[in-house]
């Protein structure tokens, strides 16, 4: 059964924004000059039928008294600036000018055989039949012929254009909503990339899981604490903070996305199945908060690469989209993390333990804020400022970017750096490092050993400690 598209005028401006004259039918108009002609000046409501044929097949547009049906297109599936505007331009037709009052041959402006015919009846009992011919080589305008008029006339093109369209043409072609923030980030919450050709690298070897902080997930919150303040966590063997530019770069291809054609639409699941999305190239799985007081809603794509091109599902909703290759298909797992290991902030920090050359230097946070902070170092006062210099080069530990595989690390290691935190449902953080290849030295993040670093890092961390009762400025570059 077909469904109904509703105009709601109210919300679509439509009779405000034509605002139209009083007009009377004129089938045989007198005035030929180039002044202008009207045929029909009526409110886009007062079209109660459209039947058009041309190149590409039919379409027909009916009002049942509730509301419009397009075809056996789903009223869900309409695109309603298409629609509208269609049914604008048959609600007033208007011509230029009379090329010819008594056309000798009509052919010679494609009016023997037109490229698209199309009748439309209307509210108050009227009916009109145009043929739509050539273009017009020198202003790109379209011959016309009306049914009981001798006359060929000279239409806009951008008002012709819409008669001679394929029905899919008024499919909706927005994939996937544009965005209305100020940025992806703030947008997209919890996404999964599944068989992305350029996730070998995570941990699964196929898919690829982001998370956002403001998602409001305890389990995520708490994992973002390791790592500052991030908007998204990305997981792997184990847990990073997403690369803000990398991320804009990636999520915000998500959306936006607008098809270049519409491949077929109200298809089963067989249907989609057969054309190749038994075995799609990637799956993306995300969630979408677009506006402040917007509900959060779930988004499934499916995108497939054949004979050349890219096709698109969303959300099972019957169409297949054909679109341009979209940025996501590319999305690698190491850009997305950002350099740093681990990158607390001090205040969720109660105490920082940090073991090397033998040595133990346990650090003790008290205090409310960062006017009454204080610290001990092994039950001795520590200067705060000396500490917060300490506590930069301790968090600014960063990898070189690139995953390592297969890394066996054995023995003691050359220094453990442990956050413990305020809030004690979340275990402490462990880095411990280890010796590497030349001028590196490997990097055990919570038992996870996937990236390696300077060993610059660790010279500074020793310097610093052995100092670190001195007034020897501690060096946090390396």
């Amino acid at each position: 059964m077909r469904r109904e598209v509703r105009l709601v005028l109210a919300l679509t401006g439509v009779v405000a924004v034509l605002a139209v004259a009083a007009a009377v039918l004129m089938l045989n108009p007198v005035d030929v000059e180039e002044r202008g002609i009207t045929f029909k000046a009526v409110e886009p409501v007062d079209v109660v039928h459209v039947l058009i044929r041309n190149a590409h097949g039919t379409l027909e547009i009916t009002f049942t008294g509730e509301g419009y049906e397009v075809d056996d297109i789903p009223a869900d599936l309409v695109d309603m600036d298409a629609f509208i505007n269609l049914l604008t331009n048959c609600g007033s037709i208007r011509v230029r000018r009379a090329v010819s009052a008594t056309p000798g041959d009509r052919a010679v402006y494609g009016l023997a055989d037109p490229a698209a015919q199309v009748e439309i009846s209307y509210a108050d009992g009227s009916d009109l039949v145009l043929s739509i011919g050539d273009e017009e080589r020198v202003t790109g305008d379209t011959y016309i012929g009306v049914q009981g008029d001798p006359a060929v006339y000279l239409m806009t093109a951008e008002q012709s254009a819409g008669f001679l369209l394929p029905k899919r043409a008024y499919v909706e072609h927005q994939v996937t909503p544009r965005l209305k923030l100020s940025s992806p980030l703030s947008a997209i919450r919890d996404v999964t990339f599944i068989g992305a050709p350029y996730a070998d690298r995570a941990p699964s070897g196929e898919t690829i899981t982001i998370e956002a902080v403001a998602a409001g997930d305890p389990e995520v919150v708490r994992a973002a604490l390791s790592l500052g303040a991030p908007t998204h966590i990305v997981r792997g063997r184990g847990v990073y903070k997403l690369d803000q530019t990398y991320g804009v770069q990636i999520l915000g291809s998500l959306l936006g996305i607008t098809a270049r054609d519409i491949v077929g639409y109200d298809l089963s699941h067989e249907e989609i199945t057969a054309f190749g999305f038994a075995e799609p190239t990637m799956r993306v799985i995300f969630d979408l908060k677009n506006d402040i007081d917007a509900e959060v809603e779930t988004y499934t794509l499916a995108l497939l690469h054949r004979d050349d091109g890219y096709f698109m599902t969303c959300n099972d909703n019957g169409v297949i989209y054909a679109v341009d290759e979209p940025a996501f298909l590319h999305v690698e797992f190491e850009k997305l993390l950002v350099r740093w290991f681990l990158s607390p902030l001090l205040m969720d920090v109660q105490r920082v333990n940090v073991m090397t050359e033998g040595q133990v230097y346990d650090f003790v946070i008290t205090g409310e804020g960062n006017a009454d902070r204080e610290v001990t170092c092994n039950g001795r006062a520590l200067d705060i400022d000396r500490f917060r210099t300490l506590y930069r080069l301790l968090t600014s530990a960063a990898h070189d970017g690139r995953l390592l595989e297969d890394v066996a690390v054995e023995g003691a290691p050359l220094l453990k750096l442990t956050y413990v935190y305020l809030d004690e449902t979340k275990a402490p953080d462990v880095m411990e490092l280890f010796p590497g290849e030349a001028r590196r030295v490997y990097a055990r993040v919570n038992g996870v050993t996937e990236l390696a670093m300077r060993d610059m890092y660790l010279l500074r961390v020793q310097e610093a400690l052995s100092g670190l009762w001195s007034d020897v400025p501690i060096e946090t570059e390396w």
